[in-house]
């Protein structure tokens, strides 16, 4: 009997340092907090708005995705007098896809803390009221030497690596990172300047892909010829065949953009 006890006693024993060890574990790879993400001081939305900015890194999201990563412009405008919805920004992007079409819209923005912090932000379509804006965050910016590093907020999402870096959501709101430059032309020493400022601030750099600006004056149609129809009625066509019906332009329009006038 005292046999069959100091075996139940051992076996409780190694059990409990099992729990305790796979515990420790636990806490061990847990994933350390976000640094809370603060923005500029002293921010100037009139300067930040005085002249185009052109992305050349970005993280994906549900309104910047991979295959539009071409030209991406932002331009702001500050608004003489506030909309019905209290927006006080005029935000217009451009970006391109890889053979030239356009996409991009106008949205709308105004600052969320002015007393406070006035480079938090937040952008929605003018239409909507404020209350679905989603945060466009200012984390750095240097007007001289022409770049800024803009979040879609807090990132809250550990890079699952242990070393403390963040990204935010690849929704439409609470989403998004982006390096911009004042210059068209890229310039790697600015925008390895500015990761570096990105991971200073806590953001995982992963998510950032880069942004070709090196053919956004190409707009052309494609010069081969391609399948229309279904499987039971196919056809090559060419984009002079789209051409000769404007409609033909809804279907193919992005395999013929000059000939469908999206350029």
């Amino acid at each position: 009997l005292i046999k069959m006890v100091r075996t139940q006693n051992l076996i409780i024993t190694a059990f409990l340092l099992l729990l305790s060890h796979t515990y420790t574990l636990g806490e061990d790879t847990e994933e350390p907090e976000c640094q809370t993400v603060t923005t500029v001081e002293d921010f100037d939305i009139v300067e930040y708005a005085s002249a185009p900015w052109y992305s050349h890194q970005q993280a994906v999201n549900s309104y910047s995705p991979l295959d539009q990563n071409f030209c991406t412009t932002a331009q702001y405008t500050v608004l003489d007098q506030a909309t019905f919805w209290g927006y006080t920004i005029g935000v217009s992007n451009t970006a391109k896809y890889a053979n030239g079409i356009k996409v991009g819209g106008d949205l709308c923005a105004y600052q969320t803390e002015p007393e406070e912090a006035e480079s938090k932000l937040a952008v929605a379509p003018c239409f909507l009221p404020r209350i679905f804006a989603g945060p466009y965050w200012v984390v750095a910016y240097n007007e001289t030497e022409g770049y800024a590093l803009i979040s879609g907020g807090q990132p809250t999402i550990p890079s699952g690596n242990g070393d403390g870096l963040c990204k935010t959501g690849t929704g439409i709101n609470d989403s998004g990172l982006w390096i911009f430059s004042r210059n068209q032309t890229r310039d790697d020493a600015l925008i390895t300047k500015v990761r570096g400022i990105a991971v200073e601030a806590g953001f995982d750099l992963s998510v950032l892909n880069d942004v070709d600006h090196t053919m956004c004056d190409v707009c052309q149609d494609m010069e081969e010829t391609f399948e229309v129809g279904y499987s039971w009625w196919k056809r090559e066509r060419d984009c002079d065949w789209v051409g000769e019906r404007t409609w033909r332009c809804i279907a193919h329009g992005e395999k013929c953009p000059d000939t469908c006038e999206l350029c």
